[in-house]
């Protein structure tokens, strides 16, 4: 089991991205993993393409600050009725093509399990 690295819901299976995490770039110049889950991907995916900007300072993927920041909506468990609230998070322009690319790649994974 992990948890996703934006609403914190664990899962048996996450989605990988890839992000270039300015806080430990000298020792993972090639950047760093993080765990998303598939409805915290789509979320990324669509924010990606409607871009609406947001007055935050940090990612909350990787931690870049000073950047163009892009709302994404996601739904974070809680333990009392409704069990989830909508939160937004900020996440940066190289985040989101990240998660764009993990996001077609789990499309063509989906795709290739049908045709089997």
């Amino acid at each position: 089991m992990a948890d996703c690295d934006l609403c914190g819901v664990g899962r048996p299976t996450l989605c990988p991205v890839k992000v270039h995490d300015p806080r430990v770039k000298t020792q993972y110049p090639a950047g760093t993993w993080r765990n998303l889950s598939e409805e915290c991907l789509n979320s990324c995916y669509e924010a990606n393409v409607s871009k609406i900007p947001s007055d935050a300072k940090k990612c909350d993927l990787c931690g870049t600050r000073d950047e163009a920041m892009y709302k994404v909506d996601v739904s974070v468990p809680t333990f009392g009725e409704p069990y989830s609230r909508a939160e937004t998070r900020a996440i940066c322009e190289s985040c989101l093509a990240a998660c764009e690319e993990s996001y077609n790649r789990r499309q063509a994974e989906k795709e290739e399990g049908h045709h089997h």
